[in-house]
């Protein structure tokens, strides 16, 4: 079986569909999730021996991840700093794990890489974090969606892969090391590939449900452009709502089995899109894969064989 065998893939045919049936209502609603209200520029950024452009994507929204959960007051910066206190933590502080990161090792990232645009995607309720991002160096560009659960946050970092650039994804919470997934990314380049990544839950148990993901949301790497990124977000959810593409994988051995975080707004949600729209397109441009030496997945020699398959010039490493 290959890759295409086991997992759905969102193609052009499903793009079309959507072109044909999407409401105005429908891409109203997209606009309000999805669209920018604005971009406050940060730090200038130098020259590059690069033929392209550089950017960091990251995106910032707070809120419970999953729809089931209690609602949040609206932010403000003494919440985020005292949400434990306050009860309003469920899984991760919001200031400790990911406003902190930002404000600790941005100015020694964008000192060590004058070159690279570190672009925050920000949520609308979280306008009163700008003064000290774009202090900082970030460019900010304002959601026109507040925070409201993991979606529709999760996506926007993708948004970025728009731009023919350089596009490193990654999470704030990881801001530490940014300096080492820049390197990744432009040794990618170098290397004459599209994309890198690590496979995610690589090890997880494929019985009951499907959790593993070729791509993590906030740790990869890609060359972007020449694909309408937006759209196949937009796309990708519009088939999610009208039940039109299967949320089940055919497992060799075991058969079909649910995908786990397959339902929006609620969290993993964005990986299922970067399995289902994003992987199937970004391989065809040479994949360096980044394996970890404990993975033992079922799923692993598929997915590395439909990368040398998509583009013969891909290569793994271990680490």
């Amino acid at each position: 079986m290959s890759w295409t065998d086991i997992f759905p893939v969102l193609d052009d045919a499903m793009l079309d569909a959507y072109r044909e049936g999407v409401t105005e209502d429908e891409r109203k609603q997209f606009e309000d999730w999805f669209g920018v209200a604005r971009v406050v520029r940060g730090r200038a950024v130098e020259a590059t021996a690069l033929p392209v452009k550089h950017i960091v994507s990251a995106t910032l929204f707070w809120k419970h991840v999953n729809i089931a959960d209690p609602e949040l007051p609206l932010p403000t910066r003494e919440m985020m700093v005292d949400a434990k206190r306050m009860g309003l933590v469920k899984r991760f502080a919001p200031w400790n794990s990911y406003v902190e990161p930002l404000l600790l090792h941005s100015k020694a990232a964008m000192e060590k890489h004058p070159h690279v645009t570190f672009r925050l995607y920000l949520a609308a309720d979280l306008d009163f974090l700008i003064p000290e991002l774009t202090a900082l160096g970030w460019e900010i560009y304002l959601m026109k969606s507040p925070s409201i659960r993991y979606s529709p946050g999760g996506f926007w970092r993708f948004l970025a892969l728009e731009d023919d650039a350089l596009v490193t994804v990654i999470d704030t919470d990881r801001m530490g090391e940014v300096s080492d997934e820049i390197q990744r990314t432009e040794g990618m380049h170098r290397m004459g590939l599209g994309l890198w990544r690590v496979p995610g839950y690589y090890n997880s148990d494929l019985t009951k449900q499907v959790r593993y993901r070729p791509i993590l949301g906030g740790h990869f790497g890609a060359h972007g452009g020449g694909m309408p990124v937006r759209e196949l977000i937009e796309c990708f959810v519009w088939h999610w709502r009208h039940r039109s593409l299967p949320d089940t994988a055919n497992i060799p051995g075991l058969g079909v089995r649910p995908i786990q975080f397959s339902e929006w707004p609620n969290y993993g949600f964005d990986e299922w899109f970067q399995l289902a729209a994003l992987y199937p397109r970004l391989v065809e441009r040479g994949t360096l894969t980044f394996i970890p030496s404990d993975a033992r997945s079922l799923l692993l020699p598929i997915d590395i064989e439909y990368c040398m398959w998509a583009n013969p010039r891909s290569e793994a490493v271990y680490f």
